[in-house]
């Protein structure tokens, strides 16, 4: 009798064992699959976020890039103009723009660039040129001069404005000379063979007003086969190439650049048409809205919807607070 209460026991223990391993195994599952479910909706939060960036990201590349092609063709159109009043007429405006696109991809140098010298030595010293095409021959010897140089864009700028200022005074001096010897010294070194002097000396003249803007572009025109020369030997590299890929680019959508300045240039042309579809956009929604409403009225859906609103506290208590912020306010 005793064995069989001790049987009847441990199988008692045993079932009891038993069931506590399955509900252990069961809440197991259920916190699997909580965790599960939450790992879902994490994912899904963080897909939701992420779209969201992406789209906020877009908007901002789009609303960039729409600013960077309207100041674009705000610098297309002022690097034309002043072409225009440096022509001298015998090209057209659009062919001197190509002249310059094909002297720049000559010698490796950003259109734009390339543009602003041409205008500045055509505005400001034009008269020590024969021809607005040799103002071109200048600016891509020039060019070609900068680069075997070395000089870095800072360097280029710096030199630049002292060779203009230099050109356009019709006299090379001392501060000029001192920039162009430390930025880019191959111009210099040209001009000295040139006038068959050294540098030294031709400090010396500087200061004596004798390198006049004749002579530094004759200069440049004397050395310019042993330039392209020079030039043709030097290996192209990759930033080289990317500027001549954005010069072509930005040939291409030079109509397209015309045509957004043509808009900026005739908004009263523009602004009827614009405030005829606005009020037509305006006269539609209204008349949409209009019939919306005759139709709420007629099915008895505002009947109802007043009746709701006006049994319900909330919005006596809204109408009180803000009968108090008018007093307080007035």
């Amino acid at each position: 009798r005793q064995a069989a209460q001790r049987a009847s026991a441990m199988s008692r223990v045993q079932s009891a064992a038993m069931n506590a391993a399955a509900a252990t195994a069961r809440a197991q599952t259920a916190a699997l699959r909580l965790q599960h479910e939450q790992q879902k909706k994490s994912a899904s939060s963080a897909s939701s976020l992420a779209s969201k960036l992406r789209n906020l990201v877009g908007a901002y590349a789009g609303l960039q890039g729409i600013k960077s092609l309207l100041s674009l063709s705000d610098e297309m159109a002022s690097t034309t103009a002043r072409l225009d009043t440096m022509n001298d007429g015998l090209q057209t405006t659009a062919e001197l723009n190509k002249m310059i696109f094909e002297s720049a991809q000559r010698s490796r140098g950003a259109y734009q660039s390339t543009a602003d010298m041409v205008a500045k030595f055509g505005n400001l010293a034009g008269s020590a040129f024969g021809s607005t095409a040799e103002i071109v021959a200048f600016a891509e010897q020039i060019n070609k001069q900068m680069t075997l140089s070395g000089a870095s864009n800072t360097a280029k700028d710096a030199a630049m404005l002292q060779l203009t200022q230099a050109m356009s005074s019709g006299v090379l001096r001392g501060e000029e000379l001192n920039s162009i010897l430390e930025q880019t010294p191959t111009i210099a070194k040209t001009i000295a063979e040139y006038m068959g002097v050294t540098t030294g000396q031709m400090r010396e003249m500087a200061s004596e007003g004798a390198i006049t803007a004749e002579v530094v572009k004759n200069a440049m025109f004397a050395a310019a086969d042993e330039t392209n020369a020079k030039f043709a030997e030097m290996p192209m590299t990759w930033g080289q190439v990317w500027t001549q890929f954005q010069n072509t680019v930005l040939m291409a959508i030079q109509p397209v650049l015309d045509a957004i300045n043509w808009l900026a240039n005739n908004m009263e042309i523009l602004e009827p048409i614009f405030a005829g579809v606005a009020a037509g956009a305006i006269a539609l929604a209204a008349g949409l809205a209009i019939q919306a409403a005759a139709t709420w009225i007629a099915t008895g859906a505002a009947k109802a919807f007043f009746t709701t609103l006006l049994t319900n506290p909330l919005t006596w208590i809204v109408a009180i607070i803000g009968v108090i912020v008018a007093l307080i306010y007035k």
